[in-house]
């Protein structure tokens, strides 16, 4: 790991495992040198060691560059501006010279394609079917830098990109130390750039536009301050200024006090474990933007969090989208509520890829495999806390024979298990926002007939002891995590990813545990049943104008019977096998 006591050599490289000085001789001095680059091995993987004699190195050729210079009667300042301290910077500063880098990166490559680029590209509806491509080879290193980028730690990327970084910051004077209080969070922020130049370059490389991108020179900073307004002239007319960055007072924090406040008045649900997350989010975007005033907080500083979340974590689009969402809509409350003048803007939200999402069922040999599991058939348990005790049995059993979707069946307590009041005889589980329950949607509200051999297996049973006990929940997850139903769901969702690829080895792509909900309405599509029994059974909306009318504050009013009766025939071989123990 790099010693923070060393200042970075802007020549420093790897090769093979051996530190390496590689440098250019400049273009102005060039024909007073028998060679172009100097390229000298320093015989040592320390890299500590490697940085102190490239330093070294470094004062030697700028010295022998300036004499050249002085022969030549060129300035001695030829190979660089004046050094630049960043002593004071404070973190708006390096912000900001990260995204002039960034904007460097694609200028470069913009001024690559400049030579070639026809005047119908560059009219006010350009066409971009004209844009001109760079070689393959430069679009395969392009590439090659995405993925490697993508997969990297900001600590990696500090560590081999640094040199990189170095070498267009040193334009404006400026040399990057490991010492200074920004160094990871800066490097963290040229990631980010650098990946948002590869979106623009593929933008660019599929025609898709590309072509709005700021150059390095309107960026200003500590380097280039912003230009002096001319002084007003007496007698004329001035115009009226845009309105300027002023901080408000106000706080994300405020504006989720606000939301609530909102919320309650039109009596909206407010859950708790939606406001966690959301407090998670805000706190996250604080901290990434380093700006706690809503009067301050710019597009630029989401989109920026946002392209952060999507080249630094592994969320998929949507949760991504989710977030931003969180920001977003709060800053909405803000502008409501008259805090601030003006919102984000629309196209904050990235596309859902077409093959994000796309669940599909297990197998009928997976189905198999997977309720052949000792979990299943002889009462053996996990014991780490994602497995959630007893639902590492009844979840995936209740959401294959159900049709349930894994929120639903966490929040199965003893009030909503009981006989259906107009049919007894059927017991049903209700799905319902009782007793601050959470449903998807309107139309997820309805009777579950039970399953005959879930009741066989203990069922209720489960439901009984819950009474006994008085307990909300059925399950211990839940009681121990005091009924946070986004906490249990993700932690059993992390546990059987895991379980059916390491313990089951399967690795169908799209399977996930909502493949057993895909699979249940499979079943009933070849037991030839129709829209209304998929829909009473699985909580699908009706369409069109026919959804928006009749029953809305109880579960929705179907044939219990016919439900009860496609449920109990679906053919489950599975069931032979299955055995429940408390053990």
């Amino acid at each position: 790991m790099a010693d923070p006591d060393v200042p970075i050599s802007n020549h420093l490289t790897m090769r093979n495992g051996i530190c390496q000085y590689v440098r250019r001789v400049p273009e102005d001095v060039r024909d007073s040198f028998p060679f172009e680059r100097i390229q000298k091995s320093l015989g040592t993987r320390d890299k500590r060691k490697a940085r102190a004699e490239a330093l070294t190195l470094d004062q030697v050729w700028d010295s022998q560059f300036s004499e050249a210079r002085c022969r030549k009667g060129l300035s001695v300042d030829a190979d660089g501006p004046a050094s630049l301290g960043t002593e004071g910077w404070v973190w708006p500063d390096w912000q900001a010279l990260a995204s002039w880098f960034g904007a460097s990166l694609a200028e470069e490559d913009w001024r690559a394609r400049l030579g070639s680029v026809t005047g119908v590209a560059l009219g006010a509806e350009p066409d971009l079917s004209r844009l001109p491509w760079r070689s393959p080879q430069v679009v395969k290193e392009h590439m090659a830098r995405g993925r490697t980028l993508r997969s990297s730690t900001v600590a990696d990327y500090a560590e081999t990109r640094v040199t990189f970084v170095q070498s267009y910051v040193r334009r404006l004077g400026i040399s990057l130390s490991r010492t200074t209080t920004e160094f990871d969070r800066f490097m963290a922020a040229c990631l980010t750039a650098e990946l948002a130049y590869l979106d623009v370059f593929q933008r660019r490389e599929g025609r898709r536009g590309g072509l709005d991108q700021p150059h390095p020179d309107t960026i200003t900073g500590p380097w280039r301050p912003a230009p002096r307004a001319e002084p007003e002239r007496q007698g004329e007319p001035q115009a009226s200024p845009p309105i300027a960055s002023a901080a408000v007072g106000k706080s994300l924090a405020d504006c989720r006090a606000k939301w609530v406040e909102n919320r309650t008045k039109t009596k909206k649900q407010v859950r708790p474990d939606y406001l966690r997350e959301m407090d998670h989010t805000t706190v996250a975007f604080e901290a990434h933007s380093g700006i706690s005033d809503i009067g301050l907080i710019r597009r630029r500083h989401l989109l920026a969090y946002r392209d952060h979340l999507g080249t630094s974590t592994a969320y998929k689009v949507a949760t991504i989208n989710k977030k931003i969402g969180f920001v977003s809509g709060l800053m909405s409350t803000a502008l409501n509520a008259g805090w601030i003048e003006t919102g984000l803007g629309p196209d904050l939200f990235l596309e859902v890829p077409e093959d994000e999402d796309q669940r599909e069922p297990y197998g009928e040999a997976e189905v198999a495999k997977i309720f052949a599991h000792p979990v299943f058939i002889n009462g053996y348990r996990f014991t780490q806390a994602k497995a959630c005790g007893e639902l590492q049995f009844w979840l995936p059993l209740l959401a294959c024979l159900q049709g349930m979707i894994s929120s639903e069946i966490v929040q199965i307590g003893p009030d909503n298990v009981g006989p259906h009041p107009d049919h007894p005889e059927i017991l049903c589980i209700t799905v319902t926002n009782a007793g601050d329950r959470r449903v998807k949607t309107l139309a997820r509200r309805r009777w579950v007939p039970v399953r005959r051999e879930l009741i066989e297996l203990g069922f209720l049973h489960l439901v009984e002891a819950a009474r006994r006990e008085n307990r909300r929940w059925l399950w211990s997850a839940m009681e121990a995590q005091n009924g946070d139903v986004t906490r249990v769901s993700g932690y059993f969702s992390s546990f059987w990813a895991s379980f059916s690829r390491d313990d089951l080895e399967i690795v169908s792509e799209g399977t996930s545990l909502y493949s057993f909900r895909h699979g249940f309405q499979d079943r009933l599509a070849k037991a030839g049943y129709g829209d209304e029994i998929k829909k009473g059974l699985m909580g699908h909306a009706e369409s069109g104008m026919t959804g928006r009318y009749g029953t809305k504050k109880k579960p929705r009013v179907v044939n219990i019977l016919d439900l009860n009766a496609a449920l109990q025939s679906l053919p489950w071989l599975i069931l032979e096998g299955v055995r429940f123990s408390n053990s």
